[in-house]
């Protein structure tokens, strides 16, 4: 592999890893030859980096239960893998929630909290302690996980449009703070995922259109140019580009992942 796209032996944190798009996301940092640690508040996560492990039997890393609306949960996370390999070169905050909220006006305050919590303030903790971090070794990649929802409002859907909107923000502002140590900050827009979020509202809208679940899949996927749905490995490889040489000059963008479903 060549060095300016390989990531072999760097060390890489991903939170909202237990199933789904991040799962995915781990195990290819995994295949590509990361020391990868895995954070996330589901229990199942730790079954998920053993399966990776099996698959990969020289993958170096742990997983480690973590609630990102925790500051202490994310900031022991970063300290417990310094301790362990000496430094963070990948940090991928990728935790998050969905939760119907219906309109602005029908929205309960513990809702927006709930989802405020993960989504914005999840990551923000993610990239302050990451950024701490690779301050001190002056290097590094912190890579968000946004949303078109973030860029365009939608309607019933303004607290999570939101906090994603808010991670954008951040992220391009963080970008500009960590320039002067060599550390690259992005943000990655996925469209619709292969994923146990995404499923759940593929069944409600069925449910509301009175077709079958298979048939929803179909009507989505007429709505993406390259026809299939987005992957952990999709996420993935965009990761590995910002942290390998070939994507050090990459920085402050909102990077859409989404198989040209939105261009915004």
């Amino acid at each position: 592999m060549s060095e300016f796209t390989s990531v072999e032996g760097k060390v890489a944190i991903v939170n909202g890893c237990a199933q789904g798009i991040g799962a995915g996301a781990a195990r290819k940092l995994a295949e590509e030859g990361c020391i990868v640690v895995m954070g996330d508040i589901k229990d199942k996560v730790k079954e998920t980096f053993a399966e990776i492990k099996k698959d990969n039997p020289g993958l170096k890393g742990f997983a480690k239960i973590v609630d990102v609306s925790k500051e202490a949960d994310v900031k022991a996370i970063v300290e417990e893998t310094v301790e362990k390999y000496g430094r963070l070169d990948i940090m991928y905050n990728n935790a998050g929630i969905h939760i119907e909220t219906g309109n602005v006006y029908e929205t309960p305050e513990e809702t927006i909290d709930k989802i405020l919590g993960v989504n914005f303030k999840g990551m923000f903790f993610g990239c302050k302690h990451a950024a701490k971090q690779m301050k001190k070794q002056k290097s590094g990649t912190i890579v968000n996980t946004g949303s078109f929802f973030g860029k365009v409002g939608h309607a019933e859907s303004a607290t999570y449009g939101a906090s994603k909107g808010a991670v954008h923000t951040m992220t391009q502002a963080l970008s500009l703070e960590m320039a002067p140590f060599n550390v690259n900050v992005n943000a990655l827009c996925p469209g619709l995922a292969a994923s146990e979020m995404h499923w759940a509202f593929v069944e409600a809208d069925a449910e509301k259109r009175g077709i079958s679940f298979e048939e929803m899949k179909e009507v989505e996927l007429e709505d993406i140019p390259l026809s299939r749905y987005g992957y952990g490995k999709d996420m993935a490889g965009a990761v590995i580009w910002l942290a390998s040489e070939a994507g050090s000059y990459v920085t402050g963008q909102l990077i859409n992942v989404n198989g040209g479903l939105d261009f915004s």
